[in-house]
């Protein structure tokens, strides 16, 4: 039941956006100038692991049967043809992806973006080869137009509208770990000034209201708030905001207004113009959130590292340092103030750390810290730290250089183990 319940939900979601299309979109052959389903049907099936294809494959199969037969003079035929070149051609962009990038994919990487931009390429063209194909076999003359028209419009839809399935699909609400205020104040002011952008760009007589060609020069403005969008909302905002707003860009062409409205080479052609603006700033929305998030789990995985790191050497007594000997710094990871009884921020040098040695060994350990800025390694140190309350501590100091390529010493990372307290 569950399974007859999702396919009917695809088929009618492929159905509400087959009928979005064609209230955008001028029809002169057999492709549409804008269609978005297809773009439904490819994001639904990267997303899952291969045996549940059917699913989603059989759902767009139904839904592009039933727009056919809604069509004026829509016949069986047709009905299970359009079928059979969605399937088709969503299975076979699906195959191209995987075959670059395992699934399912979030679009959380270079590699996951290049890997759907290549499976909603081979999806346009097999699409629209097979559309021309039966064009012509059908006694068309228009087979060349079709693969055009049909290759641009199922690519950029696919751009549009899988792109929110692929990000939307795994979101959860969660307490924690999401956007902070900050940021997600930022993406909206970014969100709200790019639909408005878009607005006033696309929504009157662009020469007329800026004069020569300055409106057409206006169109790079939302791309900057799509900058900010992505950014602070990742690929999940910058995927929705170029859906919104592709659609107020399409809305106003269609009525004649907007910086594409006077190209008319051919009827249909401002429509496919606008598209490849909205889909180069989707795409660059895109780059620069998986880009961002690449940077954002890199500084996670540091972080959930340097936790574990701490706490490993908080539970065997132990604290750890990195010196560099020529421009002497000196970090200290662990619990200075429970062993040492000092703040890390005080032994931020190489002579902050000597300070607080023992006074009859601290010539000693200099000399030996001397000797590891040459680069040898040296035994292992055993001296006494004084605390601020007076007491003693014994440390046990074992180091290692570290070499830079061309064999010139980096840097001195050491472990200190705390023996006891006297």
């Amino acid at each position: 039941m569950s399974n007859l319940v999702s396919i009917v939900f695809v088929a009618v979601a492929y159905l509400a956006f087959a009928g979005l299309s064609t209230a955008l979109a001028y029809a002169p052959t057999d492709a549409w100038t804008v269609w978005l389903a297809s773009g439904w049907t490819l994001g639904l099936i990267v997303t899952q692991l291969r045996h549940r294809w059917a699913i989603p494959l059989i759902g767009a199969a139904i839904g592009a049967a039933a727009f056919a037969l809604i069509l004026p003079a829509g016949r069986w035929s047709d009905a299970l043809g359009y079928a059979a070149i969605e399937v088709i051609a969503a299975a076979s962009g699906a195959f191209a992806a995987m075959w670059l990038c395992a699934p399912p994919l979030r679009l959380d990487s270079v590699r996951e973006l290049f890997a759907f931009i290549v499976g909603a390429l081979v999806q346009a063209v097999v699409g629209a080869a097979l559309a021309a194909a039966w064009n012509v076999v059908s006694g068309g003359n228009e087979g060349i137009r079709t693969f055009n028209v049909w290759s641009l419009a199922g690519f950029v839809g696919a751009i549009l509208v899988a792109p929110l399935v692929m990000t939307w699909s795994a979101f959860r609400p969660k307490r924690s770990g999401g956007l902070t205020m900050p940021q997600f104040g930022g993406g909206a002011v970014a969100f709200l000034l790019f639909l408005l952008s878009l607005y006033i760009i696309f929504s009157g007589d662009t020469e007329r209201r800026f004069g020569g060609s300055i409106g057409t020069g206006l169109t790079y403005v939302p791309v900057l708030f799509m900058s900010v969008i992505a950014l602070t909302w990742g690929a999940r905002g910058a995927s929705f905001a170029a859906f919104i707003g592709a659609l107020i860009a399409l809305f106003n062409t269609i009525r004649d207004t907007g910086p594409f409205a006077a190209v008319d080479a051919f009827v249909g052609e401002a429509e496919l113009e606008v598209q490849v603006y909205v889909a180069i700033v989707a795409l660059m929305g895109l780059l620069i959130a998986a880009l961002e998030g690449r940077e954002r789990k890199a500084l996670t995985e540091a972080r959930e590292w340097r936790t574990r790191f701490e706490g490993a050497i908080d539970a065997h007594r132990l604290l750890a340092y990195e010196w560099d000997p020529v421009g002497g710094a000196f970090a200290v990871s662990g619990d200075t103030v429970a062993y040492l009884g000092v703040l890390p921020a005080k032994l931020a040098t190489l002579a902050d750390w000597l300070s607080h040695v023992s006074p009859t060994e601290r010539d000693a350990t200099a000399t030996a810290f001397a000797l590891r800025a040459d680069g040898a390694p040296g035994p292992a140190l055993t001296y006494r730290m004084t605390r601020p309350d007076g007491n003693a501590v014994t440390l046990l100091d074992e180091a290692q250089a570290i070499r830079d390529h061309d064999g010139s010493l980096y840097r001195v990372t050491g472990i200190v183990r705390i023996k006891d307290a006297a």
